[in-house]
């Protein structure tokens, strides 16, 4: 009788400290039968003790994981632990494609036995972390994701040698803030707010070169924490988001997020000789989106804070004789240009209603008037003139929109200086003689501007144009503002035949704004101006105050001009409504049409507008 063979190592074997497990591969007859192998050849003794044929296969694929899986393993673990850190500080996350490594690149988790006969116990999952799952809330569509990531997606590895280790994964401490939802732009939505933006925002605002944009904007990535370019294309599409109906739920996170980085970078940075561009752009939009979407006193605000980084970043000296920016790239040089002039546009826009002081200069500015658009954009930008030289000149010189609007806010903004001097020389006893001087002055200076711009833009183009559009209805505007300077004389200034000229144009301005206003439901007011709201307000106001004083039957100045004889009511009621329509339509999503349209309902507006 053979003797059977053993198919175990004695105890004496085992701490002898020989390997438990001899060499070669394990028969399939023991992998099977999920028995110790000891691997005699040809039969071992498990085989010959059944009597049957013991098969080895020796082309197994070996265990571990397959090329590739352990980079990709660690590449998600770092992707995740940036996704942790970052929502630490609530921050909006940027969703691309190269982000993370597809879901299919590390395999499912598979248990195998052992080759010794031994089953090894599968891959023990680590316990979630406590304060995991509250602190990442996420949109339904990702939440099954994320768990997986952790959980699902970490396949069964064997023990491998040192160079090869994972890291142990680290879990951020809990934020003692509570925790915010995240909003997740993936590509689509990015491309889709990119659009946006150039289509609805940048013919109001043009400061950049679109294909430079585009060309950069894919670099811009969000490793490291913030950065001023991050915070430019979050504030270009919070911005586009405030034009649209579309993004009403994630406007007003986007908004919070990108302000929040804003300030943060703000106060890291105390280095006041270095303003990187993208910061002032960035809160110039943010100022806009406020405007429109907040309030006005936290537009104001923001503002301000953009107008003392123009300053700091010298922006007003982009073409002064030391030559700073001559060896930048003329684009960028231009980018410089019209990030100064829209925010020394802003900063009259903002002044104009409640006459406060300006804050941009004009005696100082030493940069060129922006270059026209189509050269701009194709990278060849166009030296233009200076502000002073396009005011002097007589010709009637094709500029791009926004340096016309730029020269229109300029003789605005001096209109408000000459109201304020008045108001200074009131106090002390009265106008002087220059009062009238300066007035005949600028009453000349926008009546000479507005035929030079209806002669190089016809009414007809400019309709298709909103910043055009916008730039007419300005010009009527200051018309209205200097009547409205003569009637904070005193009714014994408002006896001269130079004044009642004065009101006749201001009626006339007001008309002309009601049908610019009409005649821009062809551009669409998702395209509007932010500030288009002043300027109906400033026609409507000025339409309410003379159809009450003919309503009233009073004369407005000597020589028998009553308003209710130059003017029929029938007229009066159709450019206001058509004012009133217009704000009605942009206060869904302006909220300077939707304070003009309370003011021009309230009671007591015509003291208040009076007073202003």
């Amino acid at each position: 009788m053979p003797v059977p063979r053993r198919t175990s190592i004695s105890k004496g074997d085992s701490m002898s400290g020989q390997p438990r497990q001899q060499p070669g591969s394990a028969c399939e007859e023991c992998r099977k039968r999920k028995l110790r192998c000891d691997r005699q050849r040809p039969q071992c003794g498990t085989c010959a003790d059944a009597g049957i044929v013991c098969e080895v296969n020796n082309n197994r694929l070996a265990r571990g994981p397959k090329k590739g899986d352990l980079k990709a393993l660690r590449s998600r673990i770092v992707a995740l632990e940036r996704r942790l850190s970052l929502d630490q500080t609530g921050e909006l996350v940027l969703l691309s494609d190269a982000d993370m490594p597809p879901l299919d690149e590390i395999p499912r988790a598979t248990t195998s036995t052992a080759s010794d006969g031994e089953q090894h116990p599968p891959y023990s999952h680590p316990r979630p972390h406590p304060h995991l799952h509250p602190q990442l809330p996420t949109p339904p569509e990702r939440k099954q994701i994320w768990e997986s990531e952790i959980h699902d997606q970490v396949p069964p590895m064997t023990p491998v040698s040192a160079p090869l280790a994972l890291p142990p994964f680290k879990f951020p401490p809990s934020p003692a803030s509570p925790p915010k939802k995240r909003a997740l732009i993936d590509d689509l939505m990015r491309a889709d707010l990119d659009q946006l933006y150039f289509d609805r925002v940048h013919p109001n605002v043009p400061i950049f070169n679109q294909s430079r944009y585009f060309a950069q904007s894919r670099q811009t990535v969000n490793v490291g924490g913030p950065n001023y370019k991050l915070c430019l294309q979050y504030a270009m599409w919070t911005l586009a988001m405030a034009l649209s109906s579309q993004f009403e739920t994630s406007r007003d996170h986007l908004y919070n997020e990108t302000r929040h980085m804003l300030e943060v970078l703000d106060l890291s940075d105390d280095d006041m000789g270095t303003v990187r561009i993208e910061q002032v752009q960035a809160w110039l939009l943010i100022a806009y989106y406020e405007f429109a979407r907040a309030n006005y006193r936290r537009g104001w605000v923001s503002a301000g804070r953009a107008f003392r980084l123009v300053q700091l970043a010298r922006l007003h000296e982009v073409d002064s004789p030391e030559g700073r920016f001559d060896n930048d790239d003329p684009v960028m040089v231009e980018e410089r240009r019209r990030t100064f002039w829209v925010a020394y546009c802003l900063d009259r826009f903002i002044c104009i209603r409640s006459r406060w002081p300006l804050t941009l200069a004009e005696e100082v500015i030493c940069t060129r008037l922006p270059s026209p658009e189509l050269a701009f954009q194709g990278g060849h930008p166009i030296q233009v003139c200076f502000l002073s030289e396009a005011i002097a000149s007589n010709g009637h010189n094709l500029l791009s929109p926004l340096a016309e609007c730029a020269i229109l806010a300029t003789i605005c903004g001096r209109a408000m200086s000459h109201c304020q001097v008045s108001n200074v020389e009131r106090a002390y006893g009265g106008p002087s003689l220059d009062f009238w001087l300066r007035h005949e002055w600028l009453d000349g200076m926008i009546t000479k501007r507005l035929e030079a711009l209806s002669a190089n833009y016809p009414i007809i183009s400019a309709v298709a144009d909103s910043m055009l559009l916008f730039t007419f209805m300005m010009a009527q505007t200051t018309i209205i503002y200097l009547c409205h300077i003569i009637e904070g004389l005193g009714a014994e200034h408002q006896c001269q035949p130079s004044a009642t000229e004065y009101h006749k144009r201001a009626v006339q301005a007001a008309h002309e704004i009601a049908r610019l206003s009409k005649a821009h439901e062809h551009i669409g007011y998702f395209k509007a101006h932010i500030f288009l709201p002043l300027t109906i307000f400033f026609g409507a106001s000025r339409l309410v105050l003379q159809r009450n004083r003919a309503s009233d039957d009073i004369e407005v100045m000597t020589g028998g001009f009553q308003l209710l004889e130059a003017e029929n009511s029938h007229g009066f009621d159709d450019a206001f409504q058509s004012c009133m329509d217009a704000l009605m339509k942009i206060q869904s999503f302006n909220n300077l049409a939707k304070e003009h349209l309370c003011s021009l309902e309230g009671r007591d507006f015509i003291a208040d507008y009076l007073q202003c």
